[in-house]
């Protein structure tokens, strides 16, 4: 017991003196040659070890001091428990942080705070750990660093009467030392500088400088996390196992679906597998027989004669071609060859497989001078039977010849039903016939494409009508063709221009005529709006009526419009029995006085009477008008 004693001392001791030691500023590093994760697991397993030994840092501040949390973590129980999880992963397996973060163990204890993304750069390394005490001033915080395939874990363990401390986790180690490894300190600088050395910046071998957007590994990522609230007690312990239980639940129904799926395609690729071998198969039997008849129709067989003269030499037949007696086509020749050059040449309009045929071959010989002039005629008849090939050749000629036929007449009618081409005149190039466009009037043809950008040109140049452009070509012509509104509708204008189009059109027909009481617009008939000089608005509900020479309103009710006036003026002093000047017809009006009045008009002196408008005299002397009025006045009744 004294014994066991001394040796926890000795470690109390030690643990002490390095938490001091910490403190005063100085670096320490603490390795665990015994624990490590192999450096050929995937980056999963380092994920797994950082987020755990994160959580279990979490955990042990929630009931320890900053000394005592020190103490666990430099234990080598604490990195094992931390590294156990990852023990268990299997190889070739590769998820993401993200995924892992969502396991109820790391959810459930870790609060995922930020994610950075960045050049694995000092300046960076320094922001990061920056962050870490505004992430959460109050408490611990962590962040992990991930540089393919490198995952370290780097925590800031709040200290209430000193400095924080700094604890980088690095599971698997250097090259040069395979052991998981702890670094504590308390200055950003050393922790960046020890982060450094761990996660080195990359450089592009053929240039030599930064290129870390496109090297592998040549980014970092930190993922910055805080301690969540944990309840101990068993009804949190339940929750979080009902948890876990469905999600591996969730999980294995995925993998039944999935081997479910797997087995459907593979039964499905071995049934095409299966169609694949057969249809190769029936290809190699049809290549075959292919073959065979390819033989048989190029078959010559060989003249084997039964019987020879003996005074003739041999002699071979040869079928220049087969053709069926039916058609009549090409006649069968046998053509005998003599010695002497000699050649007969028996034709045949018909085949019979049981006819014999004879061959007869005849030469005259001269004997010497000698003994005179004589002939001797010799005769070799050769009888033979026709082969069973030739009676094959003979049906392959006569199914040719039919099969030939047919295609001939196929082709025909392919021909007639054929599409015909269209050679445009102004673009120059072929189209179907069905892409052709006439104008009726004049039965030019275009193509489609030519008659749209003519008409498009024409109506946004407001020319109406639009005349037919191989017409126009033709100076000579004297009444070229227009297009009408169904062949512009089929060239499939814009909307717009078709509307343009619809108003030249009418146009021709009508009047747009613009009432100035409503607003509106409206199309008019021509003939009607050149016959009338009062206009009146075509849109129902509207009664304005106006003058169309001079555009004034006018009053229905009033009497004839008169674009001077002079119609108005008339109906008013009738209306309030104004008088007119009888010499110069000023309109005068009376106020009071007498019926004497005197034109106000320059130069007139004009005297009339207001009463029956008779002019009393001319005369500015006065005299002449007293007497004038005297002489007026006795015969003019009064009022």
């Amino acid at each position: 017991m004294s014994k066991q004693s001394g040796m926890e001392s000795n470690q109390s001791d030690s643990a002490n003196l390095l938490f001091s030691d910490i403190l005063k500023g100085n670096e320490r590093i603490v390795s665990f040659a015994n624990v490590v994760i192999s450096r050929e697991k995937d980056i999963t397993a380092g994920v797994l070890s950082v987020l755990d030994f994160t959580r279990v840092a979490f955990g042990l501040e929630q009931s320890s001091s900053l000394s005592d949390i020190i103490k666990s973590l430099q234990t080598e129980d604490t990195i094992e428990k931390s590294l156990a999880i990852c023990y268990e992963w299997p190889d070739g397996l590769d998820i993401k942080l993200e995924e892992v973060y969502r396991v109820p163990l790391f959810e459930r204890s870790l609060k995922r705070v930020s994610t950075k993304y960045s050049r694995p750069t000092p300046d960076w390394f320094t922001t990061v750990l920056e962050d870490l005490k505004t992430a959460n001033s109050e408490s611990s915080a962590a962040i992990v660093l991930t540089r393919y395939p490198e995952v370290i874990a780097c925590l800031r363990l709040c200290n209430v009467v000193g400095p924080d401390v700094f604890v980088i986790f690095n599971p698997r180690g250097s090259d040069e030392q395979q052991a998981a490894t702890l670094t504590f300190n308390t200055s950003i600088a050393q922790s960046v500088q020890r982060i450094c050395s761990i996660l080195p910046e990359k450089h592009d071998p053929v240039h030599g400088g930064p290129n870390w957007r496109t090297l592998p590994g040549g980014h970092c990522y930190g993922d910055i996390f805080v301690p969540r609230a944990i309840s101990h007690d068993a009804q949190a312990l339940e929750d979080s196992l009902m948890t876990s239980s469905l999600v591996a639940l969730a999980l294995q129904a995925e993998l039944s679906a999935l081997q479910r799926e797997n087995h459907t395609l593979t039964t499905q690729n071995q049934l095409l597998e299966n169609s694949v071998a057969k249809f190769e198969e029936e290809l190699r039997e049809e290549k075959i027989k292919a073959d065979k008849a390819e033989h048989a129709r190029s078959y010559k067989p060989p003249v084997k004669p039964t019987g020879q003269d003996t005074a003739c030499a041999p002699w071979s037949n040869s079928y220049s071609k087969l053709a069926s007696p039916s058609t009549g086509k090409t006649p069968w020749r046998a053509v005998v060859d003599s010695p002497t050059s000699q050649r007969t040449t028996i034709t045949t309009r018909g085949i019979n497989p049981d006819l014999e045929f004879s061959r007869h071959s005849s030469t005259e010989t001269s004997q010497g001078r000698a003994f005179g002039d004589s002939s001797t005629s010799r005769r070799a008849t050769t009888t033979r039977e026709i082969d069973p090939d030739l009676e094959f050749a003979r049906r392959l000629q006569a199914t040719f010849d039919a099969e030939h036929m047919e295609l001939q007449y196929q082709t025909d009618q392919l021909l007639q039903t054929a599409q015909r081409q269209y050679h445009c005149g102004i673009c120059l190039d072929d189209f179907p016939e069905d892409d052709a466009v006439r104008v009726d009037s004049c039965g030019h043809d275009m193509c489609r494409d030519c008659a749209r950008g003519h008409v498009s040109a024409k109506i946004d140049e407001h020319r109406f009508p639009v005349l037919c452009p191989v017409c126009m070509a033709d100076h000579t012509n004297p009444n070229p063709g227009t297009f009408s509104r169904l062949l512009v509708e089929s060239l499939g204008v814009s909307e717009e221009q078709y509307k343009t189009w619809e108003e030249m059109e009418m146009a021709q027909f009508s009047v747009l005529v613009n009432c100035r009481k409503c607003q509106n617009s409206a199309f008019v008939d021509r003939g009607d709006h050149e016959a009338t000089n009062e206009l009146r608005c075509p849109v129902l509900g509207c009664d304005h009526v106006w003058c169309r020479k001079c555009q004034q309103s006018i009053d229905p009710n009033s009497t004839t419009h008169s674009c001077d006036g002079a119609s108005e003026l008339d109906h008013l002093m009738k209306e309030r029995g104004w008088k007119y000047c009888p010499n110069c017809k000023t309109p005068i009006q009376k106020q009071d006085g007498c019926d004497h009045m005197v034109c106000i008009a320059p130069g007139c002196n004009t005297q009339f009477c207001y009463l029956c408008g008779v002019i009393v005299t001319r005369t500015v002397v006065a005299q002449e008008i007293n007497a004038g009025k005297m002489a007026h006045f006795r015969v003019c009744p009064p009022r």
